[in-house]
């Protein structure tokens, strides 16, 4: 599957999601392109007016085991990241400018 499949192909192959309130574990933040990048959905939190916070993990390229990512621009809520679509979204190695989060179909 490595050898097919790339950032480019999985942004052009996703589903889109077009709500924050949509998010679900298991779901990606990712942009296509070359380079392009791509974090995983990794838990979630929700509190009692049913905003959520999300943990992320990545990997890198060429495959490798996945880590927790911290959140190094709010470090009140690190690990957690408040995650909004289209929103410049910073992770250790790695800046998401214009936010897109997809779903495996």
């Amino acid at each position: 599957m490595y050898n097919y499949t790339f950032w480019i192909s999985l942004s052009q192959e996703l589903k889109t999601i077009t709500s924050v309130k949509n998010l679900k574990i298991g779901d990606v933040l990712i942009k296509g392109g070359s380079p392009g990048h791509i974090v995983i959905l990794a838990d979630e939190v929700i509190n009692d007016r049913g905003e959520k916070l999300f943990l992320l993990f990545q990997g890198n390229t060429p495959a490798q085991s996945v880590h927790l990512v911290k959140n190094l621009e709010d470090t009140s809520i690190s690990p957690w990241y408040n995650l909004e679509i289209d929103a410049v979204i910073p992770v250790s190695n790695y800046t998401f400018y214009d936010s897109k989060f997809a779903r495996f179909k």
